[in-house]
């Protein structure tokens, strides 16, 4: 299903819900490497309406890369929950709705291989296909680029919340109610 929503007319889109997400992991692959982070914010239309987010800890050491790239050191971890604990409650968050995300195969992954496959079901839209689409003539389409093309400056990338923002405004930007 991971197909771009077609723009939906202006009433429609205000009036659905969707979940920008994003995770914040100690590596690439969901079966090897384990998430450190998710966050997923809630939207009605273009109004930011509830937040899901936390730090997790994870069974192994972040390697000193990871930090680099995210600002999470194990130290900020420490006495996060475990993944038992979050993923129950990421579930009851998200339900059935919509999930956004920046190369949302690479959340999914995780989310999937976390979840024993609860988010399966759940429909899904690209903002890496969007941006393609939108923005044909980029240089990349990495979430920075994409965010600052659309004039998002502030700093704070490889953090789930503030790449959730990123996300959801490249969406609604997208559907016309931004």
């Amino acid at each position: 299903m991971n197909e771009i929503i077609e723009r939906k007319t202006i009433k429609s889109a205000l009036d659905t819900v969707f979940i920008a997400i994003d995770t914040e992991t100690t590596g690439l692959s969901p079966k090897f490497n384990e998430l450190i982070e998710v966050s997923a914010i809630k939207y009605l239309g273009n109004k930011k309406i509830d937040k899901f987010s936390t730090l997790i800890k994870p069974k192994s050491e972040i390697p000193y890369n990871i930090t680099r790239i995210t600002g999470i050191t194990n130290d900020m971890v420490y006495m996060a929950p475990d993944i038992e604990e979050v993923m129950p409650k990421l579930i009851d968050f998200v339900g059935e709705h919509v999930l956004v995300a920046h190369n949302i195969s690479f959340d999914m992954g995780f989310l999937k291989e976390n979840s024993k496959g609860e988010f399966n079901y759940n429909e899904t839209v690209d903002t890496v296909k969007i941006s393609r689409k939108m923005h044909p003539g980029l240089p990349n389409h990495k979430l920075g680029t994409v965010a600052k093309h659309i004039g998002i400056e502030e700093e704070g990338f490889h953090r789930a919340e503030f790449d959730c923002e990123c996300c959801a405004k490249i969406y609604m930007k997208y559907l016309g109610i931004d």
